[in-house]
């Protein structure tokens, strides 16, 4: 690594190389301290991981150390936010996808929290923002939550992460690297303690999908349809037409509405439309379980679905 510090009246000049990654910036010392912290929790690490995608080759994490701080810097200044979050695990041979697919994350909140632990205890952020936290899911190929200051929020109050020194900026707690480490290993004790439960109750093929990749606004509100048939149809159709399903059984409704959209529905109130519209599907062998169906929809459903959007259906009474 180069690395070129100069002061001159109070004014810094600050020049590094890692390999063929340059960082370089010029101003008073507070300016340029900002732009190296700036590069060092964020931009260096995606370069990084860019360099190791492209290269198929291991880069050996560098750090900028505390010690080539200029001397007129603060000693709030040359603090860093590690404040009780030490961990003994290494991942500086583990790659974003490895560490991602090992724990299985589903819900936008455990991927937040995952990743910011990801890159902390991985790639040396000791902190980060809400844009930062996007900047993330985007490094993972994941769908950015559409707002990450609520995500952070949430994660505050379940006191996984804590407010930083300074003001917008967050860092893990205790609390939230415990959660991350013991994530597999809870996930495992579960399926052993209740493998008979498993085994009897099925699982939807909708159960790893985000209500965030489903662009709800972009139709009307499914809760405040006033009725049950309109809140089903409306959502089966959003499913299709965001091409992410086109048959159905009683358990994957029940898991959309009730799971990913928060409203009640009885696998009786389901399979009721089912069989009173049977002119809207078409039965399909479920290729999960071949002794088990599902219900496709035909024009008839996607027309009564078109008219709520459009807005030309009448209200029921």
């Amino acid at each position: 690594m180069i690395k070129e510090n100069k002061s001159v009246d109070n004014q810094l000049r600050v020049r590094f190389k890692i390999g063929e990654i340059e960082f370089e910036a010029e101003g008073s010392a507070n300016d340029v301290e900002r732009e190296r912290e700036s590069f060092k929790n964020t931009l260096l690490p995606l370069a990084i991981d860019a360099m190791v995608r492209t290269r198929g080759v291991v880069a050996e994490t560098q750090y900028i150390e505390a010690a080539e701080r200029p001397a007129v810097l603060s000693a709030h200044a040359t603090e860093t936010a590690y404040t009780n979050t030490t961990s003994t695990v290494d991942l500086s041979r583990t790659s974003l996808n490895e560490f991602l697919k090992a724990k299985g994350f589903k819900s936008k909140i455990d991927f937040a929290i995952g990743l910011a632990y990801y890159f902390e205890i991985g790639k040396g952020c000791s902190n980060f923002s809400s844009d930062e936290l996007k900047g993330y899911f985007n490094a993972a190929k994941e769908t950015p939550p559409l707002n990450p200051s609520d995500v952070i929020n949430k994660l505050v109050v379940k006191a996984y992460i804590t407010q930083a020194s300074e003001k917008g900026r967050y860092q893990l707690t205790r609390t939230g690297i415990d959660f991350v480490e013991q994530f597999v290993a809870l996930a495992k004790a579960d399926k052993r303690t209740s493998s008979k439960k498993a085994r009897t109750n099925a699982v939807s093929v909708f159960d790893s999908l985000n209500a965030d990749d489903l662009n709800l606004k972009n139709y009307p509100e499914i809760k405040a349809q006033d009725a049950f048939i309109k809140q089903m149809l409306l959502t089966l159709y959003i499913i299709c037409n965001e091409r992410h399903g086109d048959a159905f059984s009683t358990v994957d409704v029940q898991c959309l509405m009730t799971d990913k959209l928060g409203l009640p529905a009885t696998k009786g109130q389901i399979q009721g439309v089912f069989d009173r519209n049977k002119s809207w599907f078409t039965d399909v062998t479920d290729e999960a379980n071949k002794k088990s169906i599902k219900h496709r929809l035909l024009t008839g459903a996607k027309d009564f679905a078109k008219s709520i959007i459009d807005g030309t259906i009448k209200s029921s009474s």
